[in-house]
């Protein structure tokens, strides 16, 4: 075997060599990463509702196809600088029903309106929150004074408080815009619902044309409302 036909072959053999573990290295980080993944938007730390997401909160993540969540967002655009509306754990994708607040904004017909104090009846509900929907049940200015709180009243009690049953079931699923402590600082809560951080001093509401003449109509004429939700 000539010189020149023995640098070849054992140059083969060292090739041979060394590309079973290069080609080991190159599938284990950069093949099998991603073979079958896909980028999508995931909190890496854990989000309360209400929070505005930062930088600093999500990131984009690979996650194996078969994992992954039907609709979740794939660009850091789509998500941060948006507000949450419920809580994420870290490691969650995002998904756009979790930073949708398009429904807090007043549509077509609709109105934000704030609920005076003095129209309220009894305390507001201390894990109320912003994006939560309400009822207003009606209470009238002779019996408001009396009363401590009523149960969802039946057609006949309205009857005799002179309350139409048709009115009040319309100021019924009514989306709460804002809820704020006495300083005028939003509400926020952590633990779902567990620790808000203060008491609801203040709400406004997210209205049609039709509910905002009943508020005013009930509320001028004395008449207080009882909030409640699910």
């Amino acid at each position: 075997m000539s010189l020149l036909r023995k640098a070849l072959y054992y140059t083969l053999i060292v090739g041979l060599c060394c590309s079973g573990p290069a080609l080991l290295l190159l599938w284990k980080y950069k093949i099998e990463p991603n073979w079958g993944t896909v980028e999508v938007v995931q909190a890496f730390k854990k989000v309360e509702r209400g929070e505005v997401l930062t930088a600093d909160r999500v990131q984009v993540a690979k996650v194996p196809r078969d994992l992954l969540v039907d609709g979740a967002l794939v660009r850091l655009a789509d998500a941060v600088g948006r507000e949450t509306v419920r809580p994420i754990r870290a490691g969650e994708q995002l998904t756009p029903d979790m930073v949708n607040t398009r429904h807090l904004q007043p549509g077509q017909g609709e109105w934000n309106m704030p609920l005076p104090p003095e129209w309220i009846f009894g305390k507001l509900p201390g894990s109320l929150l912003r994006g939560d929907r309400v009822s207003l049940l009606l209470v009238t200015k002779e019996t408001a004074d009396k009363m401590e709180l009523r149960d969802d009243p039946s057609r006949e009690r309205l009857a005799e408080w002179n309350i139409p049953y048709e009115e009040e079931t319309k100021l019924s699923e009514i989306t709460v815009s804002y809820a704020k402590a006495a300083n005028n600082q939003e509400i926020a809560a952590s633990d779902e619902r567990k620790k808000p951080s203060g008491a609801v001093a203040s709400v406004e509401l997210i209205v049609t044309d039709e509910q905002k003449e009943l508020i005013r109509k009930y509320g001028s004429k004395g008449y207080r409302f009882l909030m409640v939700y699910r």
